[in-house]
């Protein structure tokens, strides 16, 4: 048994499940008998009760027009195979509100299977049924797991996306609806997937892989905590597992954000502030100038990169502006605004509400701005923080729900030492709060262990929506249980410079689902993943730099030779 350093009686015996599990590269699962398969047309015989299929068609190899996303856009296409193309609706019911809802889902069969079962993980509150082709982490990749031989799956959670601005969050006002989106519809569609995927082929899947970024993180660690069983292994990218209290922090940037920007430039024509204006592209790039300054060289090398961001302790403070606001400086309301957003939003005690953040080299990206300031030179602000984070907010991830339209009015309005309560308050029909039904911050993994379940974190260091550190607490919190057996379950690579999933001037492009297969399978624990900085990147200075992203702690150190644009001659240490 590994050593428990320390640990109590419970984490103790925790330590000692993780490090008594067989490996699940040590041997296949159990044979299940075949059954004869089924054709594409004939898959409706097969659908569990309460499932009822709408589509089931033979798809040829080729390239396919993706769901949701603006025709000619980048990524708006996607190569496939010949396939089975499936969709249907599970548990159609009539909600509390009046509406029809349905767990939808999107199903791919590829005719060259490889055995294996692919969970494509959604984004923000979903409610969009998107084209299951296996979208897989790091930016760019032009492949995807379809293609790769994996059948793939995606659900919409349990509801469709209404017009309006607060369309996406009229799903908030139907209790079902939102543990449907919280939890319960993966695990529905986890399992009539592997029923349909078991009669098409004729076998179960050999094995089973959950890989999502933001919310799809999020549920990606949901199902190692509910459903244990379901899946080998995950990857929970930039993941949302706190989102209720991250939306909490998204009011308090704005709010912050906000006088900075009435203090940099006229209100605009509906009397408030130009939340765009709040920092110029320049002042955020004589930001992200500074942090390079003080911290770029901490790990031994400048390379525009900060790789030891732990060590990284910027003070905004140094760039205020002793007189006027000039281009080389910062004003008074900008640097107050840059101390306390990345100090976190703390409640009437001084606790935490939800994380601090790093300072990076990436904030000056449009991937970090676009979240806080948006680009709306007048009218509406258009920041994600507001139009995503902050509906969410009010209609879903507050009890008793909030309906507006006047994302503005409800950020600026809303109290987080009073209201943070709100995220985890029951009232009559909400019987479960936003914070159990949607966070997914257990630490106890027993029964995913318990098979030999494998967890693969990646975050962006200069995410700004989901801090990376805090991703690092929950890391800290499977340690503190499991102890020095946590390596052998669950490991994070964090990545410098990269926004929210990817972007950034960062090495964003990397292969997690290689690494998790050979983890999972071969029993080979990943180590080291070299990343690629996209030369279609506009935010990448070197284009095709390599870089090794390394085990957190771990961090790439410059081997003291060869091209600094080489992953090769750098190690992890």
């Amino acid at each position: 048994m590994r050593p428990t350093f320390g640990l109590g009686a419970a984490a103790a015996g925790a330590a000692a499940l993780l490090a008594a599990c067989t490996s699940p590269g040590d041997a296949p699962p159990a044979a299940q008998a075949a059954s004869t398969p089924l054709a594409c047309a004939q898959l409706a015989r097969a659908v569990p009760h309460g499932t009822r299929l709408t589509l089931a068609e033979e798809v040829a190899a080729g390239t396919i027009n993706l769901t949701g996303i603006q025709p000619g856009a980048p990524g708006a296409t996607a190569p496939v195979p010949a396939h089975c193309h499936v969709q249907g609706k599970i548990a159609e019911r009539t909600g509390l509100d009046g509406k029809p809802y349905a767990i939808g889902f999107d199903l791919r069969l590829p005719a060259q299977w490889n055995g294996r079962f692919f969970f494509q993980g959604g984004g923000g509150t979903d409610g969009v049924l998107r084209d299951a082709i296996g979208v897989l982490t790091g930016g760019g990749n032009t492949s995807n797991a379809l293609m790769q031989g994996y059948a793939v799956v995606f659900t919409d959670t349990g509801h469709l996306n209404e017009p309006g601005p607060n369309g996406p969050y009229q799903f908030g006002l139907d209790p079902q609806a939102r543990a449907d989106n919280g939890y319960n519809s993966m695990a529905q569609t986890a399992r009539v997937a592997k029923t349909l995927i078991r009669a098409h082929y004729g076998q179960a899947p050999q094995r089973s892989y959950f890989v999502g970024c933001s919310n799809g993180g999020r549920q990606a660690m949901m199902m190692t905590q509910r459903y244990p069983e379901m899946f080998d292994g995950v990857i929970a990218s930039a993941p949302a597992y706190r989102v209720p209290l991250a939306s909490v922090q998204a009011v308090y940037d704005t709010q912050l954000y906000a006088r900075a920007a009435a203090e940099q430039a006229p209100p605009g024509p509906d009397g408030r502030p130009v939340l765009s204006k709040a920092f110029s592209p320049g002042d955020m790039k004589l930001l992200t100038r500074e942090v390079l300054r003080q911290c770029d060289a901490l790990d031994g090398l400048a390379d525009g990169m900060v790789n030891n961001w732990p060590a990284c302790h910027f003070k905004p403070e140094v760039l205020r502006c002793t007189g006027a606001k000039t281009d080389a400086c910062l004003g008074p309301a900008q640097v107050d605004a840059l101390q306390r957003s990345f100090a976190g939003a703390r409640d009437a005690q001084g606790k935490p509400i939800y994380s601090d953040w790093v300072f990076d080299a990436g904030l000056h990206s449009v991937d970090w701005t676009r979240w806080k300031f948006g680009d709306a030179a007048s009218g509406p602000a258009n920041a994600r923080n507001l139009t995503l984070m902050t509906g969410g907010l009010a209609m879903f991830f507050t009890t008793p729900p909030t309906v507006t339209n006047d994302f503005w009015a409800y950020a600026m309005g809303f109290d987080p030492q009073r209201d943070t309560a709100k995220v985890y308050a029951t009232e009559g029909a909400f019987r479960e709060s936003a914070m159990r039904m949607v966070a997914a911050d257990s630490p106890d993994v027993d029964a995913y262990a318990r098979h030999g379940g494998k967890i693969l974190f990646f975050h962006g260091v200069s995410d700004p929506v989901f801090s990376v550190t805090d991703t690092v607490r929950y890391l800290d919190q499977l340690r503190q249980r499991y102890g020095a057996a946590t390596d052998g379950m669950a490991r994070l690579f964090t990545v410098p410079n990269m926004a929210h999933c990817s972007g950034g001037p960062a090495t964003d492009q990397y292969d997690g689902l290689t690494a998790l297969v050979n983890w999972v399978e071969q029993g080979q624990p990943p180590e080291r993943i070299v990343a690629r900085a996209r030369p279609e990147n506009a935010d990448v200075p070197w284009p095709g730099r390599t870089r090794p992203l390394c085990a957190y702690p771990k961090q790439a150190r410059y081997n003291g030779s060869g091209s600094i644009e080489d992953a090769a001659n750098f190690s992890c240490r």
